[in-house]
């Protein structure tokens, strides 16, 4: 194999972060089933653990999302689900059913996000997979 072969089938920046960022992002798809525990445990854990696992979660995303040059993501997530924690922090609201929804907010659009990239980068990887076929098929011509 000469070193034209090998670079025709290197792996850009943007594609291994985008991969590495879908194999997480796989795992996060099955936070509902942890959302859905709610039902046998209490309301307070369950929450606390999801809201733990988005703080974790969100500079490991982002870097990802910076490195494969996602910049408009970036910016999506900025003002759906930043944005709108901020602003919680900031609301002193009398009614407790205006502070549960600030505070659950936040989460759910951070996992909804989640859900909608996911799709949008497997969607961008079988692009890259099938251009890179047809290239190989070309070549083989």
């Amino acid at each position: 194999m000469n070193e034209a072969d090998i670079l025709k089938n290197a792996v850009s920046v943007k594609e291994y972060s985008l991969r590495q960022l879908q194999q997480w992002l796989d795992y996060g798809k099955h936070t509902w089933s942890l959302g859905a525990g709610i039902i046998w445990f209490p309301f307070g854990i369950v929450f606390t653990i999801l809201k733990i696992i988005a703080v974790v979660f969100t500079p490991y995303m982002l870097w990802h999302l910076f490195k494969a040059a996602w910049y408009k993501s970036i910016v999506v997530f900025l003002l759906i689900v930043i944005l709108p924690f901020v602003v919680s922090k900031f609301l002193i609201l009398q009614n407790d059913v205006l502070n549960y929804i600030c505070a659950v907010l936040p989460i759910l659009t951070f996992y909804i996000f989640t859900y909608i990239i996911s799709y949008m980068i497997g969607e961008e990887l079988n692009k890259i997979n099938t251009l890179r076929r047809w290239k190989r098929e070309e070549r083989k011509k």
